[in-house]
């Protein structure tokens, strides 16, 4: 059973979105746990933990609310809904909770409304801390089937093909095509991968059906936008690298860019850093990283 942590805010965009994971996992079992983060204003006095409970019994009716909603239309027996209220900004709760209990999504709906690409939205801050695969579902998404998969990558910055298990899973269930997207920068004969690292992801995904697909751009963030114009796709996968907040400001994360403003559902898969013993140097690394 897959478990699914659903942030809300109780939005159309929200309420779009849980839509689009129900169908996303109509034919698997799945625990959908909604959650909203509520917050209090800084200016309370001693009357704050009234308040507090106020604010809590509220986010709490309108999530029963929501959970209400969403199950009136026929759902099938082998999905379950939960509701949980939570002290905090979105990606703190997000953090809680995760620390709490293990879970396979966390999905959040985008209307690329945040005023400021640095500091990003709900959508773009749970990629970079969130210690989970994060679906973004933007508000213009189409619930259809899911045919079409691209998964953006150079082949090399992958810790461990076991990161590929939801999105293996997607490709199986729904019979999609999954297309390998890499971006090579021409000015730069180093950035095309060795064969020895595009065989290890091929294998990852060798009971699918697969093919690849290579662009010659300066520009990850450009070659992607390009493939998007160009092709229809159902699902945009990234792996991306999580990047301190001095990163986010140099504007070096490709995929919070894109989580800002989402043209299609986008899939970033966690791909969690390698256990290296206490005494273990940085020169030692290299030999449990499958690519340099």
């Amino acid at each position: 059973m897959y478990k699914i942590l659903f942030l809300t805010d109780f939005s159309a965009a929200s309420r779009h979105a849980l839509a689009y994971t129900q169908a996303l996992f109509d034919d698997t079992a799945a625990d959908f746990c909604l959650v909203n983060a509520f917050q209090l204003q800084p200016e309370l006095s001693y009357g704050g933990a009234v308040l507090m409970a106020e604010e809590r019994e509220t986010a709490e009716q309108a999530l029963h609310n929501v959970r209400l909603l969403m199950t009136q239309q026929p759902v099938p027996a082998y999905h379950t809904y939960r509701t949980i209220a939570v002290l905090g900004g979105p990606e703190t709760a997000v953090q809680e909770l995760l620390a709490q209990e293990p879970f396979d999504l966390v999905v959040v709906g985008a209307t690329g409304s945040g005023f400021s690409e640095v500091f990003g939205t709900v959508a773009t801050g749970l990629i970079r801390t969130a210690k989970a695969n994060v679906l973004v579902i933007p508000a213009s998404a189409a619930i259809r089937p899911l045919k079409k998969l691209v998964l953006a990558t150079d082949f090399r910055s992958i810790n461990d093909s076991r990161c590929f298990t939801l999105l293996k899973d997607l490709a199986s269930r729904k019979s999609a095509q999954l297309t390998l997207l890499t971006i090579e920068n021409p000015a730069q004969p180093g950035s095309h991968p060795s064969s020895l690292s595009i065989d290890y992801v091929a294998q990852a995904f060798d009971t699918i059906q697969t093919d690849t697909y290579t662009i010659h751009d300066e520009s990850v963030l450009n070659g992607i936008n390009a493939y998007l114009d160009n092709h229809a796709v159902d699902l945009l996968v990234l792996l991306p690298h999580h990047k301190s907040f001095f990163d986010v400001l140099r504007n070096k994360s490709i995929t919070r860019t894109i989580a800002y403003h989402p043209r299609v559902p986008l899939l970033s898969l966690y791909d969690a850093e390698p256990e290296l013993p206490a005494k273990q140097t940085a020169a030692q690394t290299v030999d449990v990283i499958p690519f340099i």
